[in-house]
């Protein structure tokens, strides 16, 4: 069966557009990726004083299996940070009987970080901004105020990436023990 010459000329330019297209960072769809934060223990003390802290998470990119799909990312994006404590975190051995919440919190912010050629860069990525309106609420969980920014050369960095926790607020009475989830929206194309 022949085909006409116009469809033919059609299906030909198709692709070449298709074919010149590709590494243009053509996002042709995306998926979801959920990484679980490593289990970090914010240390209690008996009197209250200001917390000004900084937490390293150290983030191993395999998890996403990422330099699989490494030549079809075309974007990432931070869609979800959720800050978790656990059921452990009351059954520390500095234990107060309170149940625990981040009740201690007056600000929180995270940044991701990681290293490009000897060079370490950094952004912020999601944070809890003032006046919300989980500070002061007994929460166990926050759900944070992420920022619409490109990921995705910090997730595909060679020696995996930083996630860094900038407390805010009052030291605890007693240790809490958290964790929490990244959702990532990872853009799939040509």
């Amino acid at each position: 069966m022949r085909m006409p010459n116009k469809l033919l000329a059609t299906l030909s330019a198709l692709l070449m557009t298709g074919l010149a297209a590709c590494n243009q960072g053509i996002t042709l769809g995306t998926r979801s990726l959920v990484d679980q934060l490593p289990l970090v223990t914010i240390p209690g003390a008996d009197l209250p004083v200001d917390l000004n802290l900084a937490l390293d998470l150290a983030i191993d990119s395999e998890v996403f299996n990422i330099d699989a799909d490494r030549g079809f990312l075309t974007s990432a994006s931070l869609r979800n940070l959720q800050l978790i404590i656990l059921d452990v975190s009351d059954r520390d051995v500095r234990e107060d009987g309170a149940l625990d919440s981040f009740d201690f919190l007056t600000g929180l912010t995270i940044r991701i970080r990681a290293d490009f050629n000897g060079r370490t860069n950094e952004q912020v990525i999601a944070l809890l901004p003032d006046g919300d309106p989980q500070f002061a609420t007994a929460a166990r969980s926050l759900d944070l105020t992420v920022l619409s920014i490109d990921v995705l050369d910090f997730l595909q960095a060679r020696n995996g990436y930083q996630l860094i926790l900038e407390l805010e607020g009052t030291v605890p009475s007693d240790n809490i023990v958290i964790s929490g989830l990244a959702r990532f929206r990872v853009g799939l194309g040509i």
